[in-house]
């Protein structure tokens, strides 16, 4: 299909047969549809747009049958073509890569246009400019009315003027000032407050040797301008005012050839004036048309313009006769003033902006004395790299600084958006040099077109002046290099998704990364774009908004000006879409602004990867949680983990991954829902399944090895090897397995979710098993249940009744562990019976041991020594190679632990001696502190104050130096603190002995 919305609407097959739709509400609804390219607009914005502020009840229904109809109209009379109205999450969209809209090829033309230009070619660019404006028909939807549709309209208007702009520039540059007149008048005449054709007017008013006319153009603009707004011209068309003024008093006709090249001259690159050039008489202009026609004006133009209208340079096209006769008109010296409008929402960011106002006092500093005698001792101050994921607000936070700070820089302020991501090229850096140069008063004739010694003038331009310098959105460092002045008292700020790197370490650039904001700022940004009364009436919602939108200012300002667009609503009903909603990304986009949607800088970051950083992104949306390993990711790839760290660090650099220090990386949220996103697009499910059962066996076989050093002498589940591209963990003792247990923790729990979620069931049931040693002795007495019940759920699931045994009793065990003594004792029974209908005797024995712990827990002790030496009896008759040694010592301990709690005193002695030698010889600390705490116990029940106290500093250090038992540490020390000890460490009572 190809659409039109330049004019009024009209829909054609790709045969030219004109569709008639079905009314106005059908047109209104594909009016919405088309003013938002590509992007899917959700049913509550087609509402709006349909029936505006009084919607019938039925309206979402309604929407939908008008979508259906419009997607029947569209298969009618074009049935073979490919879809066209597409349903996307919570509305639709129009998917225009299969179908045309002159909307976007007028902004793709103009685009075009403009780049080529940048590249000097002005004569192809005006009828580039040319034929982009020739597909306006009229008035955006003419004929159709609405707020929507007028809101949609302006960005087109606006685009379309400033393209007419261009185009008339360039046609001045080209010597067509006479032929323009008359367009000209007629925009100015439309659009009589819009100043650039005002100015546009003069300079071919005058070029055409008609001065008098140009100054009463300004004359009767000036006074439109204050009577209707109060205001005065910019200083840009004060100063051609000025120079048409001169020129009108004494031309100052000059010797110089018609044509001549730029100057070689000093003057032609004078770091303080733009030299004036002189016209050549009437006759030496080319036969072929008037001369006052061909009379160029570039210096009045270039010294009009200032910083804040870079038109190509003036070179004449050969067609139009080459640049003619010109009046000199002495140039004033520009200052330029480039810098955009700071954001009247800016919130926050107090650290980042102390931290700049830190560098440029640093650079001042430099600047006044000089360059330094070593090398990067005056460049290491005057430039400050600025990165940052996408939409995490570093272009405002600088531009934000540079107007507080342009004061300091009277030489003026220099900007420059680099395209470095974005959905336009990057400039190339002459292009660059070339705006930069015009803004400082270089004739545009006179750019050198060498790249070279483009930068060189400007090098010379700067070398005795105070500018800013502010280099946005840069690719890398490569396209940032030439644009970087010499002079120690300029500055330069440059903002990247890279890190740019190569600026640090070849031109001392002092780097400073941006985060996601800070929780209190990232409310506080809610709280101005909303309003402080609306935000104070919900302050858990506003808090929870924040956490959603992942802190990230771009999303922030998105949901906060939704918000704002509508303020019935509440923020908790806002939060709840968000939340609810099938694609967040999706509902954090500006209706009319597609380039400003969180996914949409995502892309444009994602599309620059090479292509195995690309995949390994999508890939990390499959592991558990916001951060993982190198080591873990590599399980992802199914490589070594050499192979996979270079390229974790790629992403980091182009902010798409946070390195958080070692080896270990993090995903904010609102970056994991895209992963996703592009892994559903872009990953088959083959490949997806792959990666999650490598990323879960390295969670299994990890998890194994810390058990095999937590409790060493411990029964384990047969496991089968691992892949080729698995590594052995790092930690090799009981402590470093503690710790990477605990720094997995909420990893672990997410693998064993997602597991339970999407399989393989036996992964589910396998992991949370092999975890005892660790939930063990962990706080996490509520995830240790949950991962337990989603063990026994995986193991029904997989009609696996050892796994399921296995995983009722760890179940019975955390139960126990959390007082609930009835559940603990129902799935006990459960678990022996299973172990006992499959013959597994060690299993059985493990349960019958368990309920003496449940025997002990309810006070019941002669039970519970009957229950532990009834497993030690089952454990003892099995052969040396199914014994389970750890069983066994578990079982002694235990029953010494019974007779002292029944007051026999020396059977406990006894028992609790002979295990903690058994545990120290066998090298088992876990087994060890909870021990050495009985003990202490056994001798305070005896009355030996400080031979308890010996006994419980000793579990104490050997808690700290390896399991760190919390909840035993808890017990120990508030054992220490009866006795009237302080808890002081072991080594400052002396070292422990026993």
């Amino acid at each position: 299909m190809e659409f039109a919305i330049l004019g009024p609407l009209e829909v054609r097959t790709r045969t030219g047969n004109r569709i008639r739709l079905g009314g106005a509400r059908q047109e209104r609804l594909l009016a919405a549809l088309l003013l938002n390219p590509g992007g899917a607009v959700p049913v509550p914005r087609l509402v709006d747009a349909v029936w505006e502020d009084r919607p019938p009840a039925t309206a979402d229904r309604q929407v939908r049958n008008l979508a259906g109809l419009l997607r029947r109209a569209f298969r009618k009379a074009d049935p073979t073509g490919p879809p066209v109205l597409l349903t996307d999450g919570r509305g639709y969209r129009i998917p225009l890569d299969d179908h045309g809209l002159d909307s976007r090829l007028f902004a793709d033309t103009v685009a075009r246009s403009r780049r080529t230009a940048a590249a000097g070619q002005q004569s192809a660019a005006a009828a580039g400019l040319r034929q982009a404006l020739s597909l306006w028909r009229g008035p955006v939807l003419d004929g159709l009315d609405g707020q929507l549709i007028d809101a949609g309209a302006v960005p087109l208007d606006e685009l379309r003027l400033t393209a007419w702009e261009d185009c008339l520039d360039l046609d001045a540059a080209l010597g067509r000032h006479r032929a323009s007149i008359p367009e000209l008048t007629g925009l100015v005449a439309d659009h009589p407050l819009r100043e650039r054709f005002v100015g546009q007017l003069m300079r071919a008013l005058h070029a055409s040797g008609r001065t008098a006319d140009a100054l009463t153009v300004h004359r009767r603009f000036t006074g439109r301008l204050a009577e209707e707004l109060g205001l005065d011209p910019s200083p840009e068309l004060r100063r051609l005012h000025l120079a048409l003024l001169t020129a009108g008093v004494d031309p100052q006709p000059g010797p110089g050839p018609a044509g001549a090249g730029p100057s070689s001259g000093p003057s032609a690159a004078g770091p303080r004036t733009a030299s004036p050039r002189t016209a050549a008489p009437p006759t030496a202009g080319r036969p072929g048309g008037p001369a006052d026609e061909r009379a160029g004006t570039a210096p009045a133009a270039a010294a009009a313009r200032g910083a804040t209208d870079p038109v190509p340079g003036a070179e004449a096209d050969a067609a139009d006769g080459g640049p003619g006769p010109r009046p000199g008109v002495p140039v004033p010296v520009p200052v330029p003033a480039q810098l955009p409008p700071s954001l009247a929402t800016f919130t926050g960011r107090d650290a980042e902006l102390a931290a700049l106002d830190t560098f440029a006092e640093a650079a001042a500093t430099v600047g006044d004395r000089g360059p330094g005698p070593g090398p990067g001792s005056a460049s290491a101050a005057r430039i400050c790299a600025v990165s940052g994921s996408a939409g995490i607000g570093k272009s405002a936070l600088v531009v934000q600084w540079a107007h507080r700070v342009r004061g300091r820089f009277p030489g003026g302020q220099l900007y420059a958006d680099l395209h470095g991501f974005s959905a336009e090229p990057p400039l190339k850096p002459h292009a660059v040099l070339a705006r930069f140069l015009r803004a400082l008063g270089v004739p545009g004739e006179q750019v050198p077109s060498v790249p070279e010694e483009a930068a060189a003038l400007y090098r010379s331009m700067l070398a005795d002046r105070r500018v800013l310098v502010v280099l946005d959105n840069a690719r890398s460092a490569e396209q940032v290099r030439p644009l970087l002045p010499a002079a120690p008292a300029c500055l330069t700020v440059v903002t990247s998704r890279a890190g740019l790197a190569g600026l640090t370490a070849r031109d001392g650039a002092r780097p400073l990364a941006l985060d996601l904001m800070p929780a209190p700022d990232a409310v506080a940004l809610l709280d101005r774009v909303i309003g402080a009364r609306r935000a104070r009436s919900e302050p858990a919602a506003v808090a929870e908004l924040a956490s959603v939108c992942g802190r990230l200012p771009l999303a922030l300002a998105i949901a906060a000006s939704r918000l704002a667009e509508r303020p019935g609503r509440t923020v908790a009903d806002h939060v709840a879409e968000l939340r609810d909603s099938g694609n967040r990304l999706t509902a954090l986009a500006i209706d009319d602004d597609a380039a400003s949607a969180v996914r949409a800088t995502l892309d444009l970051s994602y599309r620059t990867l090479p292509a195995a950083a690309r995949t390994l992104f999508r890939l990390l949306a499959l592991a558990p949680g916001s951060g993982l390993t190198a080591a873990a990711a590599a399980a992802l790839c199914g490589e070594r983990v050499a192979v996979v760290r270079p390229v974790l660090d790629q992403l980091a650099t182009a902010h798409l991954l946070t390195h958080e220090g070692g080896d270990h990386y993090r995903l904010h949220d609102l970056l994991r829902l895209y992963a996703a996103e592009r892994a559903a697009a872009e990953t088959g499910r083959a490949v997806s399944t792959a990666a999650r059962e490598r990323l879960g066996d390295w969670y299994l076989h990890h998890a194994d090895a810390a058990a095999r050093l937590l409790t060493p002498h411990r029964r384990r589940i047969p496991l089968d090897p691992p892949g080729p591209w698995y590594e052995p963990p790092a930690f090799t003792t009981a402590a470093g397995a503690q710790r990477w247990c605990e720094s997995e923790h909420g990893r672990l729990l997410g693998m064993v979710r997602a597991a339970a979620e999407h399989g393989p069931d036996a992964l589910a049931w396998r992991l949370p098993v092999a975890l005892w040693s660790y939930w063990f002795t962990s706080p996490h007495l509520d995830d240790r249940e949950e991962a337990a019940r989603l063990a026994v759920a995986a193991a029904v699931r997989a009609g696996d009744r050892s796994g399921e045994a296995q995983a009722r009793n760890d179940l019975a065990t955390a139960l126990g562990a959390l007082g609930r003594h009835d559940e603990m004792l129902c799935e006990l029974r459960l678990a022996r019976a299973l172990f006992t209908s499959i013959g597994d005797r060690v299993g059985e024995g493990h349960t019958i041991g368990n309920l003496g712990d449940h025997c002990l827990g309810t006070g019941a002790y002669g039970q519970a020594r009957l229950h532990f030496e009834g497993a030690l009896t089952l454990f003892r008759a099995q052969p040396e190679e199914r014994r389970d040694d750890w069983a066994i010592r578990v079982c002694e301990t235990n029953i010494g632990v019974t007779a002292m709690l029944s007051g026999r005193v020396r059977e406990a002695d006894e028992y609790l001696h002979r295990a903690l030698d058994r545990h120290r010889s066998g090298g088992d600390p876990v087994l060890e502190s909870i021990t050495l705490y009985h003990l202490g116990d056994h001798l305070r029940r005896l009355d030996r104050p400080a031979e308890a106290a010996v006994r419980l500093r000793q579990a104490l250090a050997v808690l700290d130096g390896t399991t760190r038992n919390p909840r035993l540490r808890a017990d120990v020390l508030a054992a220490l603190v009866r006795l009237g000890e302080a808890a002081d460490p072991p080594h400052a009572r002396g070292p422990a002995g026993g």
